[in-house]
């Protein structure tokens, strides 16, 4: 299928064309066909999957861009992603020159750097609290022309609570809008914020896979070693062209960042404690090739289009596992080949077979003499057995001997559960016994030996 097929005007297909966007993805095809329409969509889907062009393509073709009005606005919950998503639009002016994009995000925008620039804007693209701020100033934009609301990764603009200030968004809009909603996961109190403005009987647009059919998924068994060392002979043995290395916490993107410069490997931190300041820089460096490396917690696992990440390595697996896919998504982008890697262990592979259950085909991998060796079995949880007491199962035996009859009769297993229960507690009163036993005559001797 091309995107000819989506009615789509012939300027449209040549900006396509021009970005090297010659077919559309499965989300594409799904959700710009009823978007032209001005249908609303709820669509779950992963990032990479194409889905921000989902709903840019539809925006720019109904667009009037002889009408200096504000028509669409797309809300996210970070500033990143909001400047990505910003670049995207961007791209189309080369062919749309009469397009004009505003990025409201804080920091970037104030009532007064936007009176002066005062030319109104089609599009405005930014946070929840900032574009609320600017709607709400008086007379600064009128918003009688409005057709288009999106939502950009709903499920973490409900984490952030940010949709206290999208009600009051919605509610300065003077018509119900087109609502467009994309989210990777909708749980269930996700569709009851989104009920108010597209009703309760919505149907989600789903994307085919959770992470890209590219993206190869591989458990490296790590045993119970040191974990920052299997990172070292990890980045040895693969010779990753981008890594990312994701952990759950901070302070273990500290230690991880820490450990591989004192080894010789150079690399950057991204997580949710750096300053506004820091993190554009972090990614202006990485945008620029200038770190190879990445240390990251799940804040860039949500929604960031890194280019060109080679591999993903799971220092450990999430406890909430769908973020297991937004890692993972941060490889195979767009058509491109990907490896996600996940370190675990006997203690972990219960996290490991739940992804299994939900459709992650892995290969399997074990750390062995500073060597990563291919395995065809994962490991498993090793259960400890018990020491049985033979005199405790001699005596058991018997107890339920006594009790049992020719013929069973009511109350038979009570019984017999009664005389096993009576047995181990006359055995654990002898035990103890022999135990207060041994240390008095530990205690006797030693007072003899101090005597003597």
């Amino acid at each position: 299928m091309s995107f000819k097929s989506f009615n789509l005007s012939d300027l449209m297909i040549k900006s396509l064309a021009r970005q090297g966007y010659l077919s559309p993805s499965s989300i594409q095809t799904r959700v710009i066909p009823k978007a032209l329409k001005g249908g609303n969509i709820v669509a779950q889907s992963e990032t990479g999957s194409g889905k921000t062009h989902a709903f840019i393509i539809p925006i720019i073709e109904n667009l009037q861009l002889d009408s200096d009005r504000l028509q669409a606005l797309i809300i996210t919950p970070t500033r990143e992603l909001a400047q990505q998503i910003y670049a995207f639009l961007e791209a189309f002016k080369g062919d749309y020159p009469k397009l004009h994009a505003r990025l409201f995000t804080a920091g970037k925008e104030t009532e007064r750097t936007f009176r002066q620039g005062m030319r109104v804007p089609h599009v405005i693209i930014g946070t929840p609290t900032r574009i609320k701020t600017m709607l709400k100033a008086k007379s600064l934009i009128d918003l009688g022309s409005v057709k288009t609301l999106v939502l950009d990764e709903a499920d973490m603009l409900m984490e952030m609570g940010y949709f206290a200030d999208i009600d009051i968004i919605y509610r300065l809009l003077k018509a119900p809008p087109q609502m467009m909603v994309f989210s990777a996961t909708i749980e269930f109190n996700l569709r009851k914020n989104l009920e108010k403005y597209v009703g309760a009987d919505f149907v989600i647009e789903m994307d085919d896979v959770k992470t890209a059919k590219t993206v190869g998924h591989h458990a490296i068994d790590v045993k119970h070693g040191d974990r920052l060392h299997a990172i070292e002979i990890f980045i040895k043995t693969l010779n990753p062209y981008l890594l990312i290395i994701f952990a759950s916490r901070k302070e273990q993107v500290a230690t991880i960042s820490s450990y591989l410069k004192s080894v010789g490997h150079d690399n950057i931190m991204l997580h949710g404690d750096m300053s506004a300041r820091e993190r554009k820089s972090a990614y202006k460096l990485i945008g620029a090739n200038k770190h190879r490396l990445i240390v990251a917690s799940d804040l860039a696992a949500r929604g960031l289009d890194i280019k060109d990440v080679s591999e993903v390595l799971n220092f450990d697996l999430p406890k909430d596992l769908t973020y297991y896919f937004h890692r993972a998504g941060r490889t195979g982008r767009f058509g491109a080949s990907g490896q996600c890697y996940s370190f675990y262990n006997s203690d972990t592979v219960t996290q490991l077979e739940k992804l299994i259950e939900s459709g992650v085909s892995f290969s399997f991998h074990e750390l062995r003499d500073d060597t990563i060796i291919s395995t065809d079995k994962i490991a498993r949880r090793k259960t400890r057995k018990q020491k049985v007491d033979p005199d405790l199962e001699r005596q058991i035996k018997h107890a339920a001997a006594k009790v049992k009859t020719d013929v069973v009769k009511p109350g038979y297993k009570k019984k017999v559960r009664d005389a096993v229960a009576k047995v181990k507690r006359k055995h654990k009163r002898e035990i103890i016994r022999k135990d207060i036993r041994r240390q008095r005559v530990a205690r006797y001797r030693k007072e003899g030996s101090k005597n003597e």
